[in-house]
């Protein structure tokens, strides 16, 4: 057997690969992994060869794009069952923004498949879970070679193609594993990275629970898929707050969900809606996409908040989004981009311990930074769209600028890195099947959301009306022997009696007194609701006296 890659669109995305096999008997399969931006497989393919298979490892439109465009020689388009689900409601979709071309020949050459399946006598082929996004699959590619030079009774080598991929969870979604019963000699490797990602996320939840919590009205843009994933994060975490809170889908995002069969507490669905009243309510959560709201449900949604300054707007940016400005409703802008940290990267390619490593979706300098990371396998960070021979005649290969000396260098290394790693026959290859929700796993910081909003935490708004004007309420008994409790008590009654002092103040004034929840911080513009009813005409300049020497109070 002979292995070989080709960069499919090295210049734009280079998410894209045409894998080449051909059997000792001149028999030869062409693979493409992914159809992204600029890929045009007429231009790859030999006038003798043909392609056998497409492998679509998500359904992220930088991932298939030119799909449709590159159906050749009755190939199937294999995927991951969800992904197909996903496919099939999302390339119909993309066609009114982007020229996909023919959407029917992707659909009907599209073959969802969980297991292994024959594309040659001696080439198999199935997903593997790599988190990312609902459904995201990589492929293990299996081949055997009788002339193998690793000793395999059966010759069988392993491939990998990780797609965009992360380590853990999406959705219930289990992450790429990092182990499989059998070797993984060489790995097509996504190195797209993100080292904040769950910082991002955790801050987005916070800042979506708190300003839902206090009665706003909180409008979430993002891509559709990313849209599935964050509700049902958000419907989790409220969940395990046991506090209730109103979460609508709205628009693709509302599809992808029905179709995918998901069912998370507290999230209600609606593809359409006439009126953005029917989908918003105060004190809930809508997600809508795009990101951007120049179009579709968000800017539909956004028109209808965004002269609402007690309103919110997040953006749950997935790509290169430009910010929402000039407008009164509260914004947000989160980049939210669920890929791998770059330690994450280096420890797959530690426990994996592969003989190769193709550097994929990545361009210029940071293929250059790759191809020198790992120092136990050979690292083929290549920018052109050469064929580059990967394995022959029983092995793997070294690539030709390297030193004979510098080669067994890295074989050795390799060597001694096999040494250490230990293959378990009984491990499961993992399935791209959803199951139940771990937040933890998933990348939420469960315990400050329990500390600010689970039921029967301290208010973090507003004291009542009644407890600011009885200070003078019996404390509670204290163990008089622990100072620190006596400081605390101490330090309360004081700022009850500010407050009561501040009270007793502006009911001999003039006007009327009422409450209002403060909505914004900084120092910026601030916007108050009222929490109680107070006789104002629209446009009315009033005087304010805060009666709360903590704004949060």
């Amino acid at each position: 057997m002979r292995v070989s890659y080709q960069h499919a669109n090295v210049h734009s995305g280079n998410e894209s690969t045409l894998l080449r096999f051909t059997t000792a008997e001149g028999t030869r399969a062409c693979v493409l992994v992914d159809a992204g931006t600029g890929v045009d497989v007429d231009s790859l393919l030999a006038d003798d060869e043909y392609l056998n298979a497409i492998l679509l490892t998500h359904a992220h439109i930088d991932h298939y794009r030119m799909l449709a465009k590159n159906v050749r020689h009755n190939a199937p388009i294999y995927a991951s069952p969800a992904t197909a689900t996903v496919l099939e409601q999302a390339l119909p979709e993309a066609r009114k923004d982007n020229d996909v071309g023919t959407v029917s020949d992707a659909l009907d050459a599209l073959e969802p498949i969980d297991d292994w399946t024959s594309i040659l006598a001696s080439l198999e082929v199935r997903p593997v879970s790599a988190g990312h996004t609902p459904g995201a699959a990589g492929f293990v590619l299996r081949f055997r070679d009788a002339n193998a030079a690793d000793g395999l009774v059966n010759g069988e080598q392993h491939l990998l193609a990780t797609g965009d991929f992360t380590t853990r969870p999406c959705a219930g979604f289990p992450g790429l594993a990092t182990a499989y019963p059998f070797e993984i000699d060489a790995v097509l490797l996504n190195v797209s990275t993100d080292d904040s990602y769950a910082t991002a996320l955790n801050d987005s939840l916070r800042t979506v629970l708190e300003h839902a919590y206090a009665g706003s009205r909180v409008v979430v843009a993002t891509s559709s898929l990313t849209g599935v994933h964050y509700a049902t994060l958000v419907g989790r975490v409220t969940a395990a707050l046991d506090r209730d809170l109103p979460l609508t889908l709205v628009g693709q995002a509302a599809k992808l969900y029905e179709a995918l069969g998901l069912d998370v507490p507290g999230v209600e669905t609606e593809r359409v809606f006439e009126r953005p009243t029917a989908v918003l309510e105060q004190g809930g959560v809508t997600i809508a996409g795009p990101e951007t709201p120049t179009r579709g449900s968000a800017s539909h949604l956004l028109n209808a908040i965004e002269d609402d300054p007690a309103a919110v707007f997040v953006q749950l940016a997935t790509g290169d989004t430009e910010a929402v400005s000039d407008v009164r409703c509260t914004t947000a802008a989160v980049e939210l981009r669920n890929h791998p940290s770059l330690e994450t990267i280096d420890d797959l390619v530690r426990d994996l311990v592969p003989k190769q490593v193709v550097v994929k979706h990545a361009r210029g300098d940071t293929l250059n930074r790759f191809q020198r990371r790992f120092d136990h396998c050979f690292t083929w960070g290549t920018n052109d769209e050469d064929i580059h021979r990967l394995y022959e005649a029983g092995e793997w290969l070294a690539p030709g600028w390297i030193a004979e000396s510098t080669a067994t260098r890295i074989r050795t290394r390799q060597w001694e890195a096999v040494q250490t790693r230990s293959i378990d026959a009984d491990v499961a290859v993992p399935a791209v099947q959803r199951r139940s929700v771990d937040l933890g796993a998933e990348g939420v910081d469960l315990e400050p959301l329990e500390s600010a909003f689970a039921r029967g935490s301290a208010d973090p708004y507003a004291a009542s009306a009644t407890e600011a004007a009885s200070p003078t309420q019996p404390a509670p008994e204290t163990d008089t022997s622990n100072d620190a409790d006596e400081s605390i008590e101490a330090e309360l009654l004081d700022r009850l009696e500010t407050i009561e002092s501040k009270l007793d103040r502006a009911a001999n004034e003039e006007g009327e007194t009422v409450r209002a929840r403060v909505l914004t911080a900084g120092d910026g513009e601030q916007f108050l609701r009222l929490v109680d009813q107070a006789d104002l005409d629209a446009g009315a300049v009033v005087e304010i006296t805060i009666s709360a020497s903590d704004s949060r109070q």
